[in-house]
Protein backbone atom coordinates (compact mmCIF):
# COMPACT_ATOMS: atom_id res chain seq x y z
CA UNK A 1 0.00 0.00 0.00
CA UNK A 2 1.34 3.50 -0.84
CA UNK A 3 2.24 6.09 2.03
CA UNK A 4 -0.23 8.44 0.52
CA UNK A 5 -3.35 6.15 0.33
CA UNK A 6 -3.38 6.53 4.34
CA UNK A 7 -3.63 9.97 4.69
CA UNK A 8 -6.32 10.70 1.75
CA UNK A 9 -8.82 9.24 4.61
CA UNK A 10 -7.53 11.77 7.50
CA UNK A 11 -7.28 14.78 4.95
CA UNK A 12 -10.58 13.78 3.76
CA UNK A 13 -11.69 14.23 7.82
CA UNK A 14 -9.85 16.87 8.22
CA UNK A 15 -11.61 19.02 6.35
CA UNK A 16 -15.08 17.72 7.41
CA UNK A 17 -14.10 18.44 10.53
CA UNK A 18 -12.44 22.29 9.44
CA UNK A 19 -15.94 22.74 7.07
CA UNK A 20 -18.42 21.89 10.46
CA UNK A 21 -16.48 23.92 12.77
CA UNK A 22 -16.33 27.05 9.90
CA UNK A 23 -19.91 26.53 9.68
CA UNK A 24 -20.85 26.52 13.67
CA UNK A 25 -18.80 29.08 13.95
CA UNK A 26 -20.71 31.87 11.30
CA UNK A 27 -23.76 30.92 12.90
CA UNK A 28 -22.60 32.12 15.84
CA UNK A 29 -21.49 34.88 14.84
CA UNK A 30 -24.10 35.97 12.81
CA UNK A 31 -26.59 36.16 15.83
CA UNK A 32 -26.58 39.46 17.41
CA UNK A 33 -28.50 40.46 20.30
CA UNK A 34 -30.99 42.48 18.63
CA UNK A 35 -31.87 39.59 15.81
CA UNK A 36 -32.74 37.11 18.26
CA UNK A 37 -34.83 39.49 19.92
CA UNK A 38 -36.59 40.51 17.03
CA UNK A 39 -36.90 36.66 16.06
CA UNK A 40 -38.27 36.11 19.81
CA UNK A 41 -40.66 38.82 19.69
CA UNK A 42 -41.78 37.27 16.25
CA UNK A 43 -42.60 33.91 18.03
CA UNK A 44 -44.50 35.68 20.90
CA UNK A 45 -46.74 37.29 18.80
CA UNK A 46 -47.33 33.98 16.76
CA UNK A 47 -48.37 32.41 19.94
CA UNK A 48 -50.57 35.07 20.94
CA UNK A 49 -49.10 37.98 22.36
CA UNK A 50 -50.17 41.40 21.71
CA UNK A 51 -47.09 43.51 20.36
CA UNK A 52 -43.71 42.85 19.51
CA UNK A 53 -43.48 45.81 21.74
CA UNK A 54 -43.88 44.09 24.84
CA UNK A 55 -40.52 42.15 24.67
CA UNK A 56 -37.21 43.65 26.13
CA UNK A 57 -34.02 41.45 27.02
CA UNK A 58 -31.58 41.04 29.91
CA UNK A 59 -28.23 38.72 30.04
CA UNK A 60 -28.76 35.54 31.60
CA UNK A 61 -26.92 34.66 34.92
CA UNK A 62 -27.17 31.46 34.44
CA UNK A 63 -24.25 29.48 32.52
CA UNK A 64 -24.51 28.25 29.20
CA UNK A 65 -27.23 31.00 28.50
CA UNK A 66 -27.14 34.20 26.66
CA UNK A 67 -29.94 36.04 26.46
CA UNK A 68 -33.42 36.15 28.74
CA UNK A 69 -35.93 37.56 26.59
CA UNK A 70 -39.25 38.68 28.34
CA UNK A 71 -42.33 39.53 26.49
CA UNK A 72 -45.18 40.04 28.85
CA UNK A 73 -47.87 43.00 29.33
CA UNK A 74 -49.37 43.48 32.89
CA UNK A 75 -47.50 40.82 34.21
CA UNK A 76 -48.79 38.02 31.61
CA UNK A 77 -46.56 36.53 29.32
CA UNK A 78 -43.54 34.28 29.06
CA UNK A 79 -39.55 34.28 29.68
CA UNK A 80 -37.51 33.00 26.54
CA UNK A 81 -34.00 31.45 27.71
CA UNK A 82 -31.41 31.76 24.56
CA UNK A 83 -28.39 29.66 24.32
CA UNK A 84 -25.19 30.95 23.06
CA UNK A 85 -26.05 29.71 19.31
CA UNK A 86 -29.50 32.30 19.71
CA UNK A 87 -31.85 29.28 20.11
CA UNK A 88 -34.76 29.41 22.21
CA UNK A 89 -33.73 26.73 25.27
CA UNK A 90 -36.64 27.32 27.13
CA UNK A 91 -39.55 28.83 28.47
CA UNK A 92 -41.43 29.72 31.36
CA UNK A 93 -44.60 31.45 31.58
CA UNK A 94 -45.36 34.80 33.51
CA UNK A 95 -48.75 34.57 35.39
CA UNK A 96 -48.78 38.37 36.56
CA UNK A 97 -48.74 37.15 40.17
CA UNK A 98 -45.33 38.46 40.97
Amino acid sequence: MRRWMIFVPLMGLAAALVALGLSLGRKAALSSESEVIEAVADRYVEEGGMARSDCHARPAASEGLWLVVTCARAGVGFEYFIDRFGRVADRAALTGDR
